[in-house]
């Protein structure tokens, strides 16, 4: 059953943003702790443990992720809704990632069950902008990347009153295509982009670059991440193998030319 806006959140007034980093040491009271100590006047409470599942959509020759959108279904404790997510090539994290609201949903929901109220949200985030029938390729999506999510999520409280969201988080990756399996650690910091808040949260990545040295940025979102690590892998070919096969074909059609 497509629920459409019911139960969704009040839309925020900034949008938000998350940053993703690789975690070369895990070890999460060490870095919680290392965080602490030097933020200042800020307080890390926790939140809340992570149980949350992500399903990637797309046709079977990925016509949606290849253009840099992805369909998502969440699946948390509370809720399951769906959501775009609009992917470009621009460097700064802050613009690279859009994800516009598509709707609720029932845990067990496909975007193929609702091809029309989905493409008519997708229509009417991009103003109609699209050429192609998308209720038809929408008819045609099967999840591609399950992400099952698990972990600790914390707030990151200022004295002035702004919250952040940081997350250790493991992640349990299934490419439903090819069967391919990936076990991930993930460490992220999450903010609303608040133009009264810029001298925080430019204080919060600081302390993260400065301190957390386990913490490797990434420019991608973990669905990304999952992804790449559960990818079919073409094995490249050797030019020199290449070259050799092709001078053994020659020889080959050298003596049967001779017979």
């Amino acid at each position: 059953m497509f629920l459409g806006d019911k139960g969704k959140e009040k839309t925020p007034k900034y949008r938000n943003v998350r940053y993703n980093y690789d975690v070369l040491i895990d070890d999460e009271k060490k870095s919680l702790l290392k965080l602490s100590q030097n933020l200042g006047f800020y307080d890390i409470v926790f939140d809340e443990k992570i149980k949350d599942v992500e399903t990637c959509y797309d046709t079977p020759t990925n016509l949606l992720t290849n253009t840099g959108l992805i369909i998502r279904k969440k699946n948390t404790p509370q809720r399951s809704y769906f959501t775009l997510i609009r992917l470009s090539d621009l460097r700064r994290v802050e613009d690279r990632e859009r994800k516009e609201f598509l709707g609720e949903c029932e845990p067990k929901d496909q975007p193929s069950d609702f091809p029309v109220q989905i493409a008519d949200k997708i229509n009417e985030v991009f103003n109609n902008l699209f050429t192609v029938n998308l209720v038809d390729i929408i008819k045609h999506t099967t999840p591609y990347i399950v992400c099952e999510l698990s972990g600790n999520r914390y707030k990151i409280i200022s004295g002035t009153g702004y919250e952040a969201e940081v997350c250790f988080e493991w992640m349990k990756v299934k490419n439903m295509r090819n069967g391919k399996r990936a076990r991930l650690r993930n460490f992220s910091v999450a903010f609303s982009l608040d133009p009264n808040y810029e001298k925080e949260r430019e204080h919060i990545l600081w302390v993260i670059e400065r301190y957390c040295k386990e913490f490797v940025p990434l420019t991608k979102n973990h669905l990304e991440v999952a992804e790449i690590a559960v990818r079919t892998r073409v094995p490249k070919e050797n030019p020199e193998a290449q070259k050799g096969k092709g001078k053994g074909k020659k020889k080959e059609e050298r003596q049967e030319e001779g017979e």
